[in-house]
């Protein structure tokens, strides 16, 4: 990655963390990276551009993570593919948070994001597509059962690390890696045990009492 490039973002991730998305002008980004502010626009046509490439640049395992989701069909255990992926999106998600909150005060910016997401086929919607696949490959080797909607098994599963990091946040917990790997465990078990309680089966080998 060209060196300036890579200076801007690295700028703007730390001045979106100090002073929150509405302080942070073009002009202090390029202060920030060293550069002429005229560079900046060289590198990206507009802020919008400029935090797409932070967030892109944010996803670190994840964007792995889903691609090689396909090869892991069958493999370990569901549970094991599951807080593995749930791990990294929310490693993901804790840092972009604040972004994405962020862009609701500012309009102009948001829609400008959404052109951009529109136009390049990504966005929040690819990872639900992708985790789904994966639950509906192991609905057909058994391993899920088969009266689950994949689709909405994942928007749950991806929408509790986006929760869970957006209340970290707003509350300023300290939440320590052990701790969220904990919360991710949990999230897993709940949904792959189910809500409803189970109906035990009569073994019709056991006499009725009475008879």
């Amino acid at each position: 990655m060209n060196k300036t490039r890579q200076k801007l973002i690295l700028a703007t991730e730390r001045l979106l963390r100090r002073d929150g998305l509405a302080r942070v002008t073009t002009r202090k980004i390029a202060r920030e990276a060293g550069v002429a502010e005229g560079a900046l626009y060289h590198h990206f046509g507009d802020k919008a551009e400029l935090l797409y490439a932070v967030v892109q640049q944010s996803m670190g395992d994840f964007r792995e993570v889903l691609e090689i989701l396909p090869l892991q069909v069958g493999q370990r255990t569901v549970r094991e593919n599951l807080e593995h992926t749930l791990q990294a999106a929310f490693d993901f998600q804790f840092k972009v948070v604040p972004i994405v909150c962020s862009l609701y005060a500012d309009q102009p910016l948001l829609a400008r994001t959404r052109e951009i997401l529109n136009e390049r086929g990504v966005g929040p919607q690819c990872s639900v597509a992708a985790l789904a696949v994966y639950l509906q490959a192991e609905q057909r080797l058994g391993r899920v059962v088969a009266d689950i909607e994949p689709q909405s098994a994942a928007r749950l599963l991806l929408a509790s690390g986006f929760h869970a990091a957006m209340f970290d946040h707003f509350l300023a917990r300290e939440v320590t890696p052990a701790a969220a790997r904990q919360r991710i465990q949990e999230t897993v078990r709940t949904l792959l045990t189910g809500l409803e309680p189970r109906i035990a089966v009569e073994n019709p080998s056991v006499p009725m009492t009475g008879s």
